[in-house]
């Protein structure tokens, strides 16, 4: 059996990587899962990882806005110092004088007196006065206030638009997933419904083999077309042997696509023609395509804006910034005397004056950046048009593959079985019924690949559009 080379690259890509992730799961209880497309990716959405931490990056956002804000909001610390001086520092303003005499109380003091040491002048030191003490323990407590701050006003703006691209990375990883899910559960679909014409080729063709083994015992035809089919049924053997493996495989990778342990069962309640649905072809050759709905251009123009952000956020730190600020300070041990005030107010402007040339630099450089995006998001624009074209274009061409080999697989069906009718009547040889099984069976397997070509051309139309 043949497949696409789409076909076997995505099974062959998944098997060299498998055995990595079975054994990164946790062993749970083994379940039956039924589902159709629209459930299958609601279940990827909840549960798969890449999806939990797109959600988990919006809570990061919204988290962040929150810190940017609180920096313009009062702030209030508290600090408590233990001080242990060895030497107190102290302050002396000096003693006293003070006259002395042995001379009877009311005697007046002449100089003769002074001279013979009657009378002479006393000194008394004064007492240290300690400017500290020893041991102190000191609480401070501080209430801060941006008053005004370019930059802070500018950030506030940025991390808004950070949540923003947050909320667009979500919604992108959700379109991906949504169409690697529905690739998925289409090729598995695929899988099942070529393993069943296989199958039913397979026994058909043992009977086959049975019935000419019978009449080449009783020699009406030779051991060369008995051998013929023999090799057939072998081959178609092996085929179906393969695309059980694969099919396995499919099956592997929707469930980890889908977030769910591998021990359980996934049954696929869709059928292929189904999610092929029809497809309307005159409303897409007319369909224009809306920059504007596709997730990538909005995320790189939420990018272009952030870029414009971070220009003005350096243009902001040429302008001053004020804060405001309120400390109040309790000491254990109160010393006689304290030059240190307990309550102060005071306001703070910082000024900026020159910087070398710093500033400017920056400035140039968020400046080049902002161009640099701005370029990139119109070249992607351009690009997306063009991808747009491309791929409405390969979907026509898949839809009218697909009703083409539609068609064949009833044309080779009708040629098989007059093939076999004329060999069993020995008018025709088993190459022409090898030919005519082959055959068969390439159209059922160029169908299959048709729908499945479909079905990913529309889920590539869909993501581009960002239809749901």
């Amino acid at each position: 059996m043949k497949f696409s080379t789409l076909t076997l690259a995505f099974v062959a890509w998944f098997l060299t990587g498998i055995g990595h992730v079975v054994s990164a799961q946790d062993s749970q209880q083994t379940d039956t899962l039924f589902l159709n497309l629209k459930q299958a990716q609601e279940c990827a959405i909840k549960y798969n990882a890449n999806s939990k931490n797109a959600r988990l990056d919006i809570a990061i956002a919204k988290k962040k806005i929150m810190e940017v804000t609180a920096i313009g909001l009062p702030q209030i610390n508290a600090q408590l110092n233990y001080q242990h001086l060895f030497v107190v520092p102290e302050l002396n303003f000096g003693g006293s004088t003070f006259l002395t005499t042995n001379l009877p109380a009311g005697t007046p003091i002449t100089s003769d007196d002074i001279l013979n040491n009657s009378v002479y002048l006393g000194y008394q030191p004064g007492s240290p006065i300690p400017l500290a003490v020893k041991d102190n323990l000191t609480l401070d407590i501080t209430v801060s206030q941006l008053v005004f701050s370019g930059e802070y006003l500018v950030g506030l703006q940025a991390s808004k638009v950070y949540y923003q691209i947050s909320q667009q990375s979500n919604e992108k990883t959700e379109l991906d997933l949504k169409e690697s899910v529905s690739n998925t559960y289409s090729l598995l679909l695929v899988l099942e419904q070529t393993l069943k014409v296989l199958n039913q080729s397979y026994e058909n063709l043992k009977s086959t083999l049975s019935e000419m083994q019978a009449m080449n015992e009783q020699g009406f035809i030779e051991n060369t077309d008995v051998d013929q089919i023999e090799l057939t049924t072998l081959n178609l053997e092996n085929g179906v042997n393969s695309l059980s493996r694969q099919l396995d495989a499919a099956r592997l990778l929707l469930k980890f696509q889908l977030g769910v342990p591998f021990d359980n069962a996934i049954v696929l309640t869709e059928s292929l023609e189904s999610v092929a649905g029809e497809l309307p072809v005159e409303s897409i050759t007319t369909t224009k395509f809306d920059l504007k709905n596709n997730i990538n251009y909005k995320i790189l123009n939420t990018s272009v804006a952030l870029a414009d952000l971070n220009l003005k956020r350096e243009k902001s730190t040429y302008i001053p910034s004020i804060a405001a600020f309120y400390r109040h300070q309790e000491k254990a041990n109160q010393p006689a005397f304290d030059f240190n005030p307990k309550d102060v107010f005071g306001l703070t402007m910082n000024i900026p004056i020159f910087a070398s040339g710093s500033r400017m630099s920056k400035v140039g450089q968020r400046r080049l950046e902002l161009e640099k995006a701005t370029n990139t998001r119109d070249n992607v624009a351009n690009g997306l048009e063009l991808e747009f074209m491309n791929v409405r274009n390969e979907l026509i061409s898949a839809y009218d593959k697909y009703l083409n080999d539609k068609k064949n697989i009833a044309l080779t069906q009708r040629v098989y079985d007059k093939t076999l009718a004329k060999f069993k009547e020995g008018m025709s040889s088993s190459l022409d019924l090898t030919n005519a099984q082959n055959q068969f069976l390439t159209a059922q397997s160029n169908y299959y690949n048709a729908v499945y070509a479909l079905i990913a051309a529309k889920n590539k139309l869909n993501k581009l559009t960002n239809r749901q």
